[in-house]
């Protein structure tokens, strides 16, 4: 098997992530990116253990580090809901666009997979619902009634982690999408925002945005990847992703490494549950252009890839970072990049699978 793409750019990435790791403290705290106002935060330490997972580089950290990491998490978690929060976080860094939950949300699943993958335990309880709670709500009306979907990216994404929170208080048993209380939520959302024309979440879309609407599907596919349920339309929606992609590779002209990346997994999920028989070279072929991009464009001299193109993340969900952009690599931007040479890695066998996707 020829070298794949993850592998060929993993000896720099491990170099990067022991730059913009802090060494004050414990082991287990990484920041986004070398320029940062925190000196460290729980969404990039939670991706950057995320990473070394997929890298199988773990094995290699002392029992007392693992330790240090998950005392590290731990002390994250209020024990007064549960929730895992960013103490580092504060109004002083907060710009207002998401909310505080959505915030958290991001955050705690993070957090929670990162325990998870060290071999730690939650000191307190963990909550039973976000944004809603679906054994106690009538979900097809809280789908289409309480939730507002012009913007179906932000709304997609509280959608499905309502889902997904429901399903962790579930028994593995009963973690699907026949579960009683989840048939009328999938039922609306099917019946009242996907359009059949598109396979893409926009039918209360105000003015319709490609980009917006592609990424809605990518957040909502979150809950049908986690209860197994079929994806409707999903010919539809990667005929439309495949005529969305631009000369240069890229799925956007935003330089945005979400507006890539959404697209990207929206494809690779939806070509193995069709079991790659609708347009499987066409898929694969969009797939090597974009990572093309990536390597040539969004790929930074430090080893790592930059959220925005040239320029690295200033402000992550509503959270800022840096007052002004730098041509340095972060680590959402790596992530993401990395995750899309995965699933080209995984089509052309160079590689068995694809990485997992983060919480």
């Amino acid at each position: 098997m020829s070298m794949g793409l993850v592998e060929s750019v993993r000896p720099g990435l491990l170099q990067w992530l022991e730059t913009v790791r802090n060494k004050e403290h414990g082991w287990g705290r990484w920041r986004y990116h070398a320029k940062t106002f925190q000196p460290w935060s729980l969404k990039a330490s939670g991706m950057a253990i995320g990473m070394l997972s997929n890298f199988d580089a773990l094995g290699s950290i002392s029992k007392q580090q693992r330790e240090e990491a998950i005392e590290y998490l731990l002390s994250c978690q209020d024990p007064r809901d549960g929730w895992f929060k960013d103490p580092l976080e504060t109004e002083e860094y907060y710009t207002g666009h998401h909310t505080w939950p959505q915030v958290w949300g991001q955050r705690h699943a993070s957090a929670v997979e990162a325990l998870t993958i060290l071999g730690g335990q939650p000191r307190y309880p963990l909550p039973t619902a976000q944004f809603a709670d679906l054994s106690q709500v009538d979900g097809g009306q809280w789908t289409l009634e309480q939730l507002d979907w012009r913007n179906p990216w932000m709304r997609g994404e509280d959608w499905a982690r309502a889902i997904r929170a429901f399903l962790r208080s579930k028994p593995a048993d009963e973690q699907h999408d026949r579960h009683p209380a989840l048939a009328a939520v999938f039922e609306a959302l099917e019946r009242g925002i996907l359009d059949p024309a598109t396979g893409l979440p926009s039918r209360r879309m105000p003015e319709f945005d490609a980009d917006t609407a592609i990424a809605g599907l990518f957040k909502v596919m979150m809950a049908y990847v986690a209860t197994g349920r079929p994806v409707p339309h999903a010919t539809k929606a990667i005929d439309f992703i495949l005529a969305h992609q631009k000369p240069t590779g890229e799925f956007t002209t935003r330089r945005n490494m979400c507006l890539n990346w959404d697209p990207m997994w929206v494809l690779w999920n939806l070509d193995k549950q069709l079991q790659a028989g609708h347009r499987h070279a066409d898929i694969l072929a969009a797939g090597r252009s974009l990572a093309a991009a990536l390597m040539a464009h969004y790929r930074k001299p430090d080893g790592a890839f930059a959220m925005h193109r040239e320029d690295c993340l200033t402000t992550h969900h509503s959270i800022r970072l840096c007052d002004q952009p730098h041509p340095i690599g972060d680590m959402l931007g790596t992530m993401m990049c990395l995750h899309c040479l995965s699933y080209v890695d995984a089509w052309t066998g160079a590689a068995g699978k694809a990485l997992k996707t983060p919480a």
